[in-house]
């Protein structure tokens, strides 16, 4: 009964696509697959510059105050030499909503990768409280038991 509510559902169009794709599902598959390659090979590109403007604003972070509106344009301004370098090694990055690649010049990247005041200011925002609490390796764990009779008689 459900399929032949589905059935009905799909139409003739949606039927004839569903046969299509049964009958041909290797070659639509792999097609696929190389889709999500190319695409993932072009984000590749735009996630090791996030990750390596973290590393940078990490490294300079002591040197300025995050408190200070000013702080993401001085940062931007000394990380603009390392960036130019950085991103002309990128050669592609995703398309605007993504689902493709298209050439990657360093103008480009900026917003993509967050080399702007605001996405400065928003990455100085997640590194502060990091930065501001001091760095343990292992939180002492405090175990609370309930109180057994036995041991509340010897209170």
């Amino acid at each position: 009964m459900i399929g032949v509510l589905v059935d009905y559902l799909m139409g003739p169009l949606g039927r004839a696509l569903e046969n299509a794709y049964l009958t041909h599902s290797l070659p639509i598959g792999l097609l696929l697959l190389a889709w999500m390659g190319v695409v993932c090979w072009g984000l590749r590109g735009v996630i090791r510059l996030r990750q390596q403007l973290r590393r940078w604003v990490q490294e300079l972070l002591p040197a300025y105050d995050p408190a200070q509106p000013e702080t993401p344009q001085q940062l931007l301004q000394a990380l603009e030499p390392r960036w130019q370098e950085a991103a002309a090694r990128v050669r592609y990055m995703p398309t605007r909503h993504g689902l493709w690649i298209r050439r990657a010049t360093p103008e480009a990247l900026r917003a993509e990768a967050g080399f702007t005041a605001e996405g400065l200011a928003r990455l100085l925002a997640r590194l502060a409280p990091q930065s501001a609490a001091p760095r343990q390796l292992h939180q002492p764990v405090r175990h609370l038991h309930p109180a057994s009779a036995t041991n509340r008689t010897r209170r």
